[in-house]
């Protein structure tokens, strides 16, 4: 059976005569081209209606709300630029001091109206110390002057807010993510590489729940990231991953460089939470216990009486912390918190950090083989600024240290001098004289891999393992990679304190 199309007004169904057809076949056939094809009132058959991309409609919805934002760093001698243009701008256009003037740094990214009142969700590495944003609307020339209202390093969001005046704002709505289903299909919308504005792209979600990952421009503390083909590019960072329906299910953050087709999106239910707390409070109000962690596994077979299969197993309390006043011990499987089930540590830090600052939760463990519970109260998480301990802290040993895969310039440079190639660690970008890092012969563009036996993958691990030492007043042993050659050094603390 062939079927013919004559012209738009005339379809025939031509059966050869070397063709025998079932009855059922025929009605089947017949069924199809009624549904397929349908006469309009004039009598013409419409083929587009049915064949016409169900993304025109989406992209009709999200595009107009969708914005190019444009940021403004200038750099100086002591913010040490990432290209070889501004060190030649730096020695060929000092200043007074013969250090090189200041450097206009312009970087872009996207973003998104959830207001009418002017807010728009964006990255955190879109905004990252900016003296100045600009918000432009996608066909425009005319730029908006944007205010940031806060922002949220450990998720990579940021919330900033124009003036629209008489302009009335197109906004989009967040789908609840936790419906999301692995293959349903995602688009994304944004102004990839900075010049590309409202480019839509198609894909499906193919995984969710990602976390632990090493990605480009920031590392997040907090990670449950939508994974997903719809192509995401440099200049899509800030942009919405949206539904069939338009709804946002997600905030592009990052693209996997060794990877082609996958991206990852911070889930809509996520970023709706962190908004609405950048919104009211300017911050995110975080719980914390003061416990480090890791994943229950259990071999089949080897299974131990009395240790439940799943849940986060403490392998370190941080002394006068919340979990040591709550008696949590190292060994000490958490299986409950506040009154939900804890299957992995990732779990576990999200309810934590949702916990209310200095009211009791209930942490249920097994220890020893029995089950406990105690009554937890958490603190205030300060994200590195802001707190007199975290000030303290900073410079632990007479260490600055940065993320290798982070936002931080300095970083930047000390690779392309140096040739490191390192991707995991963390990088000593300043060692401050006469401390004990710099008596050890810790040098800037050093990678710290590993503290006393503790490996450190990034500056979460990092932290997370100063924390857990900035007591210490015995010698530590640090695995120091320089170039590519590793080697340990032995550094003994200040007595006295975390730092003199």
């Amino acid at each position: 059976m062939k079927l013919r199309i004559l012209n738009n007004k005339m379809w025939r169904i031509v059966v050869s005569s070397q063709t025998c057809i079932s009855p059922v076949t025929f009605i089947t056939c017949a069924f199809l081209f009624v549904l397929t094809v349908l006469p309009l009132p004039d009598g013409s058959v419409a083929l587009g209606d049915t064949l016409e991309s169900p993304f025109i409609s989406v992209g009709r919805t999200v595009r107009p709300a969708v914005v190019n934002i444009r940021q403004i760093r200038s750099v100086n001698d002591e913010g040490i630029g990432t290209s070889p243009l501004q060190e030649m701008f730096r020695q060929f256009f000092p200043d007074q001091d013969g250090k090189g003037g200041r450097f206009e740094m312009p970087s872009t990214g996207s973003g998104f109206i959830v207001a009418e009142s002017g807010d728009i969700l964006t990255n955190h590495h879109v905004i990252a110390d900016a003296e100045k944003i600009y918000v432009r609307f996608s066909g425009e020339r005319r730029e908006y002057l944007a205010t940031l209202i806060g922002d949220d390093p450990s998720t990579d969001l940021a919330l900033i807010r124009i003036e629209p005046g008489q302009r009335s704002l197109p906004v989009l709505e967040f789908a609840n993510s936790d419906e999301l289903e692995v293959g349903a299909w995602a688009v994304a919308v944004g102004n990839p590489f900075g010049n590309l504005e409202s480019s839509l792209t198609v894909g499906v979600i193919s995984a969710k729940g990602r976390s632990d990952l090493v990605i480009g421009g920031l590392t997040p503390r907090f990670q449950d990231f939508i994974q997903t083909d719809a192509s995401i590019n440099f200049g899509n960072s800030g942009g919405p991953l949206v539904n069939v329906r338009g709804q946002i299910i997600g905030v592009n953050t990052a693209v996997n460089q060794q990877g082609q087709g996958i991206g990852f999106a911070v889930p809509s239910n996520m970023v709706k939470r962190i908004y609405h707390q950048l919104r009211d409070n300017g911050r995110v109000i975080r719980g914390y216990l003061g416990i480090r962690t890791e994943d229950v596994i259990s071999v089949v077979g080897q299974e131990v009486a009395g240790q439940p299969e799943q849940g986060a197993r403490v392998v370190a309390v941080l002394a006068d912390s919340p979990a040591a006043a709550a008696g949590l011990l190292e060994g000490d499987i958490i299986v409950g918190f506040a009154g939900q089930l804890v299957d992995s540590r990732n779990k576990l830090q999200f309810l934590i950090a949702g916990a209310t600052p200095d009211q009791d939760v209930e942490c249920v463990y097994y220890r020893d083989g029995g089950k406990g519970e105690s009554l937890v109260r958490p603190v205030e998480w300060i994200d590195g600024k802001g707190s007199a301990e975290a000030s303290a802290t900073r410079h632990w040993l007479g260490l600055n240290p940065a993320d290798m895969s982070g936002a931080d310039p300095k970083v930047a440079r000390l690779k392309d001098m140096l040739g490191v190639t390192a991707t995991t660690g963390v990088m000593v970008v300043e060692v401050v004289e006469n401390q004990p890092a710099a008596d050890a012969g810790i040098s800037p563009g050093d990678v710290i891999v590993s503290i006393d036996g503790h490996e450190i993958s990034d500056l979460l691990e990092y932290e997370e393992v100063r924390n857990l030492m900035a007591a210490r007043t015995d010698a530590l042993t640090i695995l120091v990679r320089t170039g590519g050659i590793e080697n340990y050094v032995t550094v003994i603390p200040r007595s006295g304190g975390i730092e003199n």
